[in-house]
């Protein structure tokens, strides 16, 4: 479950509960995956192709959606072009904070475009939105936070792909100014065994968690060393049970995070700071971080719940 699938999952359970029928489409069959298991207990209906533009055109002609949606590179290339030839409207949502090498980058020069090709396009950040030559709007990546309770654990935690652009390799290098506290990483990535065979003897590696709900209880701290990002949906999912972040200024966190107020915001090479904050929160009065943790709580509610957004986004669809 990385950030797509968690803003699809979001996103489809924000719609049906404003009574809209939505359904899932897996471009193509990779198999059993976390999203497919909850969208089941959330009785969200979803389809699963075989990865083909005729198929995915079939089944729009076939369904006749009132519109489509797509989220990554080849169901939004793959999706505007389907949607175009069959009379559909569609919209994309753009969510990659970097740009990538090689075929990644050639993939989001394509996908950004072909945006024209859409009916309205979406990013999660203003950087990102910048990247698109075409008009497009920024969306708040947003959760659903009914029912979500304060967690009261202790963990300094990184949530996130092993990736260089998430800055797993920042989270260790910090681990080691605090040698005596844990630090956990929950993901997986391209750098676990790199940072597995370097890593200090305080760092505790979780592996990806199929459903985080049951983690977050036991985090304290997020701290988010990104070099790259867009408005990352750990963030969200930390602050609305009062875990304060430490994050890079880069993306739209700067957006999301009041400094001193629900969490503390850096530029992305300050290793100093983050080490002083991380030494702040962790020499904190209680009543501080009560204070703190009301504070991440109550932004998340006004701005980035579901019902918050998802009427927004009605709006554009309409």
């Amino acid at each position: 479950m990385g950030g797509i699938e968690t803003h699809v999952l979001q996103l489809a359970t924000g719609l049906s509960r404003q009574g809209q029928k939505t359904r899932v489409v897996f471009l193509d069959d990779h198999g059993e995956h976390p999203l497919k298991q909850q969208l089941r207990e959330q009785g969200i209906p979803m389809q699963v192709l075989d990865g083909r533009f005729a198929s995915l055109r079939r089944a729009l002609r076939h369904h006749r959606p009132r519109l489509l949606h797509t989220h990554g590179y080849k169901a939004g290339l793959y999706g505007r072009l389907a949607a175009r030839t069959t009379s559909i409207r569609s919209y994309s949502t753009y969510h990659a904070g970097e740009v990538g090498k090689g075929r990644l980058a050639l993939y989001d020069w394509l996908d950004c475009h072909s945006a024209w090709l859409a009916d309205g396009a979406f990013a999660v950040s203003l950087p990102i939105a910048q990247r698109i030559p075409s008009p497009s709007q920024v969306i708040d990546n947003f959760i659903d936070t009914t029912g979500l309770v304060r967690s009261e654990g202790q963990q300094i935690a990184f949530v996130g792909r092993l990736s260089r652009e998430k800055g797993a390799d920042r989270f260790l290098a910090l681990a080691t100014q605090y040698p005596r506290d844990s630090f956990h990483l929950y993901g997986d990535g391209p750098l676990a065994a790199e940072l597995k065979a370097t890593a200090p003897a305080n760092v505790v590696f979780h592996g990806q968690q199929a459903q985080m709900c049951k983690v977050w209880p036991a985090i304290g701290l997020l701290v988010m060393p990104s070099r790259h990002e867009g408005l990352p949906m750990a963030a969200l999912e930390a602050m609305a049970r009062g875990v304060p972040v430490i994050a890079s200024d880069v993306g739209a966190l700067g957006g999301l995070i009041t400094p001193n107020v629900d969490g503390w915001l850096l530029d992305q090479h300050d290793s100093i700071g983050f080490r002083d904050f991380v030494g702040l929160w962790l020499g904190m009065p209680k009543q501080q971080r009560d204070r703190i943790a009301l504070a991440a709580m109550a932004r998340v509610n006004q701005r980035y719940s579901s019902d918050a957004v998802i009427p927004w986004l009605l709006q554009h669809y309409q």
